[in-house]
């Protein structure tokens, strides 16, 4: 509903499931030139958060700390304006797609 436009970022408690989901169907380190996270396990949610945060200096006021909250809103919010393009195309579309 987020990526759709239906359901307002603002409004989400927990957006980083959102920014995982589209981390599944989109290739986001390589389309936000994300530095790899420290750990070998690959990248998860929070680590594209993490990095995008730093990447774009978002700190939290009382710590410094990388804002990732503010980080999944700001990509999530390109998905939403069409600058991350993801196009999910029907069941079967490949197979049908030469008839």
């Amino acid at each position: 509903k987020v990526l759709a436009g239906v359901y307002p970022i603002s409004q989400l408690q927990e957006p980083y499931s959102a920014v995982g989901y589209l981390a599944s169907r989109l290739p986001l380190p390589p389309l936000l030139n994300l530095r790899p996270p420290s750990a070998a396990a690959g990248w998860t949610a929070w680590d594209i958060c993490e990095a995008w945060a730093e990447k774009r200096g978002y700190k939290t006021a009382k710590a410094a700390r990388n804002d990732v909250y503010r980080a999944a809103n700001s990509i999530l919010r390109l998905a939403a304006e069409g600058r991350l393009r993801l196009c999910l195309r029907p069941p079967g579309y490949a197979a049908q797609k030469g008839e």
